[in-house]
């Protein structure tokens, strides 16, 4: 018999004893095994269900995940035509049906993209292509490169200008190639990259082109960096050779013709105003008049030659006018820019329009601000402005006034003409400043002139850097106004010199009168290719008791000049074989004849040529015979001195004005602004006195030592002294 297990419990406390139960240990424990193995039967196989099913399961799930996955590979390789085979309604069938759409979609855009991207590479290659024709085909050339210099495009036309031999200019330095002209331009591009550099440049086979550059800014380009530095330059050269041959023609047939017009003109009008004045003073008076038909012939005699000057001083404007405006708009106009006060150019204009006044019974008010500054300008153009403003103000006024009123604004100065006359439409008062354009009804209206008076006052005043303009009402009167800048830096040093005083100061050192001419009967040579122009000036001169010598060109001047030694010499420029100027430069540099006065009568206009040449004064043609006797005597009296003289100073500025100063009175004048070039002119020339700053003789060991060298014995020096007094010492 086994293990028995034996459980006993007392009863009323063991009172009534206990009670057992007893079980067989063996019997227990086979039970008990049998019970574990089931349970461990069951376990298994519910294990291995579990394990089939998961296996299952995730096969189910680990299949559909590996072709999205690899569908997904596909796909982000661009290939949207692979396919997705996954039909369930799960998550994973949910997903792939969403890859799927977005495949589709994806497929849609990049077919659409791809369209949108082939149609705009065909557009830039065609716009390309477009661009690169009008390069090949455009006549001016073009030339671009990177800051450095390098060329990086150009064209043909480049090319053919330059002659160049390589056809690929690609990488190549531009100073390896082109003339250095070209290659400064280029330079100037990257020195100044806000600035268009404009310059001439040398082509092949004698060409001349004008090139236009500018830099290439990183602003204009989309991805760049740095927004203000270039990238480069582009160039534009015109082959302006025909527009200079042009501009000779037109030159050369301005010249023609104002010498073909003026000088008949000359004639005409001074032979016109010789008949006056002879038959005012020496026909009429004699003329015995007993009836009245001899009185009313004598009178219209007189009338008659009265408005054959008048309408030949009226062609003589109208032809002014027409020459002004094509030599302004050719660039052929010289300009003495030098600070003026506009009070003296406003008291000239009225002194030179006072008699129309007169004529019309018109008042002149003026209405000028006082202490108005100077300003920088050419005096002689700017009165020819305010005439031309005046006398139009009077020729459209009846009755009433003409008022000039002058005052500041702000850095500028404004003159107004105002008239009480017809006024402009509004309309009409845009054309007033056209060329040739004249308001009003040209059928009913006779035109008073040629339209030109206007716009050459507006160009005359742009140069200056003003503005002309008109404010008007028909009925009501006109009012014409310009206005002109007022330099930030006047000069003040040379605006300071008296200039009154250094004349007085010359005519009191310089001796003024020649011995051996003194109440003798004065030589005058005349020198003209026109013999008309030869008979008036000797008419005119001999009226005035002068003895006349003739030449008809530069070469008979010097013969003549050294022959006879005249007085005094009126001479003409466009003369055969020896010009004037030619003429005059070998007179003046001849110790024969360098004294003699020389007086230029021509209808050029290039006064500071001849003034560089030495010439005592320069006068225009057609010949104010007034002006002309004026100066004749004042030469010969030797009133103003002759002499050349010698300008020192450091600042060109008053050189330039203290020369123009003194060659409008007469004398020679040579210019010096450092001590290396005053020792070499001064022997040279050999001035008869030297104007000197007295702070440049204190520094300069030249200027004390030149008066002592041989032949400056006799030299008189005047010096300017310092800025606060501005004396004149002579030493």
């Amino acid at each position: 018999m086994g293990e028995f297990i034996d459980i006993s419990s007392p009863i009323l406390a063991g009172i009534a004893g206990y009670v057992h139960v007893g079980m067989d240990k063996g019997i227990i424990m086979a039970h008990t095994r049998s019970a574990i193995g089931s349970q461990i039967s069951l376990v298994l196989v519910i294990f291995l269900i579990s394990v089939i099913v998961a296996y299952i399961r995730v096969n189910q799930i680990s299949q559909p995940l590996n072709k999205l996955t690899e569908y997904a590979q596909k796909l982000s390789a661009n290939d949207f035509s692979a396919e997705v085979d996954i039909q369930s309604k799960d998550e994973i069938g949910l997903l792939a049906r969403t890859l799927t759409s977005m495949s589709n979609k994806l497929r849609d855009s990049f077919g659409r993209l791809e369209q949108a991207v082939n149609e705009a590479t065909a557009e830039l290659q065609v716009s390309n292509a477009y661009l690169t024709a009008i390069i090949t085909n455009l006549a001016d050339g073009l030339l671009v490169t990177d800051r450095l210099g390098r060329i990086t495009q150009w064209n043909p036309a480049l090319v053919a200008m330059f002659e160049l031999e390589a056809t690929d200019l690609k990488g190549k330095n531009c100073s390896d190639v082109f003339c250095s002209d070209l290659v400064e331009v280029v330079a100037q591009t990257q020195q100044q990259p806000s600035e268009v550099v404009t310059a001439e440049v040398k082509l092949a086979k004698h060409h001349f082109g004008q090139a236009v550059a500018t830099a290439i800014h990183k602003e204009s380009l989309p991805f760049a960096d740095d927004k203000n530095q270039s990238t480069g330059s582009v160039i534009l050269i015109r082959d302006i050779t025909a527009e200079k041959e042009v501009d000779r023609m037109k030159t050369d047939f301005l010249s023609t013709v104002s010498h073909e017009l003026r000088t008949p003109l000359t004639s005409v009008l001074g032979f016109a105003k010789l008949i006056d004045k002879k038959l005012q003073e020496v026909v009429f008076p004699a003329v015995k008049i007993e009836d009245n038909k001899t009185k009313r012939a004598v009178k219209q005699v007189g009338n008659n030659i009265g408005i054959i000057v008048s309408e030949g001083e009226r062609l003589t404007a109208l032809i002014n006018d027409v020459l002004d405006i094509a030599k302004m708009e050719a660039g052929k106009i010289e300009w003495k820019m030098e600070p003026v006060k506009i009070e003296e150019i406003i008291e000239r204009a009225i002194a030179a329009t006072s008699a129309l006044f007169e004529q019309k019974s018109l008042a002149l008010v003026k209405e000028l601000e006082p202490e108005l500054p100077e300003i920088m300008g050419d005096g002689d153009r700017l009165i020819q402005v305010v005439i031309n403003l005046i006398s139009n103000a009077v020729k459209f006024t009846e009755e009433g006034s003409v008022t000039l009123k002058v005052r500041r604004a702000a850095e500028e100065v404004i003159t107004s003409v105002i008239d009480t006359g017809i006024g402009i439409t509004s309309e009409d008062q845009p054309k007033v400043f056209d060329k040739f354009k004249q308001v009003g009804d040209t059928l009913t209206d006779k035109p008073k002139g040629t339209g030109l008076g206007l716009p050459i006052c507006k160009q005359i005043i742009e140069h200056h850097g003003g503005q002309v303009g008109v404010e008007s009402e028909l009925g009501n009167g006109s009012t014409f106004y310009f206005t002109l800048p007022i330099p930030p830096d006047p000069q003040q040093d040379t605006k300071n010199i008296n200039i009154d005083i250094l004349i007085q100061q010359l005519k009191g050192h310089v001796n003024t009168t020649s011995e051996s001419t003194q109440g003798s009967q004065k030589t005058i040579l005349v020198v003209d290719d026109d013999v008309h122009i030869r008979v008036l000036l000797r008419q005119e001169l001999e009226a005035e008791n002068y003895q006349i010598r003739e030449a008809k060109n530069g070469l008979e001047a010097i013969y003549l000049a050294k022959k006879t030694r005249p007085d005094l010499i009126v001479m003409d420029v466009m003369m055969p074989q020896m010009n004037g100027f030619d003429a005059a430069a070998v007179l003046k540099h001849d110790p024969q004849t360098m004294d003699i006065p020389i007086i230029i009568l021509s209808i050029l206009e290039d006064k500071g040529r001849g003034y560089r040449l030495g010439v005592d004064r320069y006068l225009s043609k057609p010949i104010n015979t007034e002006i002309l006797l004026t100066e004749v005597g004042c030469l010969l009296s030797q009133e103003i001195s002759s002499k050349k003289v010698l300008v020192v100073d450091e600042d060109a500025s008053t050189v330039k004005i203290l020369a123009e100063v003194l060659q409008a009175r007469g004398y020679s004048v040579v210019e010096v602004v450092n001590a290396e070039q005053l020792k070499e002119k001064a022997l040279s020339v050999q001035p008869d006195l030297i104007i000197a700053n007295a702070d440049f003789w204190q520094q300069s060991d030249v200027v004390k030592t030149l008066r002592f060298e041989k032949g400056m014995e006799n030299v008189l020096f005047i010096l300017l002294a310092g800025e606060t007094n501005h004396d004149y010492r002579s030493s």
